[in-house]
């Protein structure tokens, strides 16, 4: 049986949860199962031959198995070596809680996305990625984010009105619950980024790249989406479906949307 308590308990405290400033390897992972979006931080020391997990954190999209997973996941490889860290499984997660059932598909991708942050570190994979703090540090020295790199950027619960992010690259942002009332994403990359519950009134994303965007929950009224590109991963509520109508389908493969 559950322990409820102590799911709550990580939930409200959430160990391990954030962004670490000078990572060796930050990773995107997409939960294909429910589209929840986790990234890991990884801090890695040398110590003689062998290299150890010296701090490991997360953000995530998740609901409270997602962040009770990756909470539990990441204390444990903490202070390993990579080789045991690489070989985490189910079963050492639940050896720190334990998931009912229905629910063990969780622990499952939370060590699927720490085997890919290490094997990202192991290959010597980069990243753009750009924290929240160094963002903002940006935004007020120069006024505006026009064509930044701030892909998987963690830019949640933000006062961001008015903020030009025209031709930024947002792919795999979170966004959610942030004010953008009056923002700018004109030509934007926001494919697969979270916009649930934000408030978008009066937005522009002319010409953005939605596809496979999260805007569930979000206020959209007077937003401008004319010419916007969406594709059948694109969510929006039920009622906001008519924004389609001004939109641009994207097919597979589709080669007139700008990369970045």
């Amino acid at each position: 049986m559950m322990d409820f308590d102590k799911f709550k308990k990580i939930n409200d405290e959430r160990p391990n949860y954030g962004e670490i400033e000078d990572a060796d390897v930050v990773t995107f992972y997409k939960n294909s199962g429910c589209g929840d979006g986790y990234r890991i931080f990884l801090k890695i020391k040398q110590e003689g031959d062998k290299k150890i997990i010296q701090n490991a954190t997360f953000t995530t999209t998740g609901c409270g198995f997602s962040i009770t997973a990756l909470a539990m996941g990441l204390e444990w490889i903490k202070g390993k070596t990579l080789e045991e860290a690489e070989k985490i499984s189910v079963e050492d997660i639940e050896t720190l809680f334990e998931f009912p059932e229905r629910r063990k598909n969780y622990p499952q991708s939370a060590v699927e996305a720490i085997q890919k942050a290490i094997n990202e570190y192991k290959i010597g994979k980069k990243t753009n990625y750009i924290t929240k703090n160094r963002i903002l540090q940006k935004l007020k020295e120069q006024g505006h984010l026009r064509n930044e790199h701030l892909q998987q950027a963690m830019l949640d619960n933000l006062d961001l009105s008015g903020v030009d992010f025209s031709g930024a690259n947002l792919q795999n942002a979170f966004l959610q619950n942030s004010n953008l009332v009056g923002a700018n994403f004109q030509n934007a990359n926001l494919r697969g980024a979270y916009l649930n519950m934000a408030n978008l009134k009066n937005a522009n994303f002319q010409n953005a790249d939605l596809r496979f965007a999260k805007l569930i929950g979000a206020q959209i009224e007077g937003a401008n989406f004319q010419d916007a590109w969406y594709d059948i991963g694109t969510r929006v509520d039920p009622k906001q479906i008519d924004i389609f109508k001004v939109m641009k389908k994207a097919e597979k493969g589709l080669v007139e949307i700008q990369t970045y």
